[in-house]
């Protein structure tokens, strides 16, 4: 049975993905730190009869990375390895407190690098393994109010993208997948206006778009035909895209919307 290991996995896009996978016959571990919720995902994948086990813990800790690496390390090689964790930090740049910003960098995009990197040197990834990166649509058309999290996620996908030629001779596979707004209670804990919450992507959907994307062995994904068309519009009119962004997110935040 192939080996699935997602961070993040206890709610939203990562528990649809653990939900995915299992559905492809993957055991599943799931890392988090929301250990009641965990359990709760656990059972749920456990009682739809699938293998499924969670590794509770912080990626801001580095003692706790390197945790997770010893655990993973002591059990089954992995297939599929899926950065999904990921939180924000909303609000005007200056006013949002440091501690915030640089959790954000460090669960966003320095666990990613440093979980790669021990996986790889402990040797835990089988040959063809797939490492599947969760960036955001912010890559394209900006996200003023939550400036870090644009910054992490913009760097999370640098580093996919380098990372993917190092690994690629070893035939490891790379996906950078990049979201638009997604129908989870971590997008409606941060967006300033959910009154169109149900246009939003499903998290099911999402994860079987990327299950399906990994399979083919694609090195990126935008979901939907929208959200390539918003991605393009930022790529050659990025002034115009900031503008809508702006007045869709960052002046609502300030309550002038």
């Amino acid at each position: 049975m192939k080996h699935c290991v997602i961070t993040g996995a206890a709610d939203g896009i990562g528990q649809a993905l653990a939900q995915r996978y299992a559905q492809a016959d993957y055991t599943i571990t799931g890392i988090d730190i929301d250990a009641e919720q965990a359990e709760q995902t656990q059972s749920i994948l456990q009682e739809a009869g699938h293998n499924a086990s969670f590794i509770i813990a912080n990626l801001a800790e580095q003692g706790d990375l390197g945790r997770i690496v010893g655990k993973l390390e002591a059990g089954p090689k992995i297939d599929t390895f899926i950065h999904n964790a990921g939180i924000n930090a909303v609000g005007p740049f200056a006013t949002v407190p440091l501690s915030e910003q640089r959790s954000v960098v460090e669960i966003n995009l320095l666990a990613p690098m440093m979980l790669t990197a021990g996986l790889i040197k402990q040797q835990v990834l089988n040959p063809n393994c797939s490492l599947i990166f969760i960036s955001s649509l912010s890559r394209f058309v900006s996200y003023p109010g939550a400036a870090v999290y644009a910054a992490s996620k913009d760097g999370l996908a640098a580093y996919a993208r380098s990372i993917a030629v190092a690994v690629g001779r070893d035939d490891i596979h790379t996906l950078t997948v990049y979201p638009g707004p997604t129908r989870t209670a971590h997008a409606r804990r941060y967006s300033p206006d959910n009154r169109n919450e149900k246009k939003r992507m499903p998290p099911e959907v999402l994860a079987d778009k990327i299950y399906q994307a990994a399979i083919a062995r694609q090195t990126i994904i935008i979901p939907t035909v929208r959200h390539r068309l918003f991605a393009l519009a930022g790529l050659v009119f990025p002034r115009l895209t900031e503008w809508a962004m702006k007045k869709t997110i960052f002046d609502k935040l300030q309550g002038d919307g």
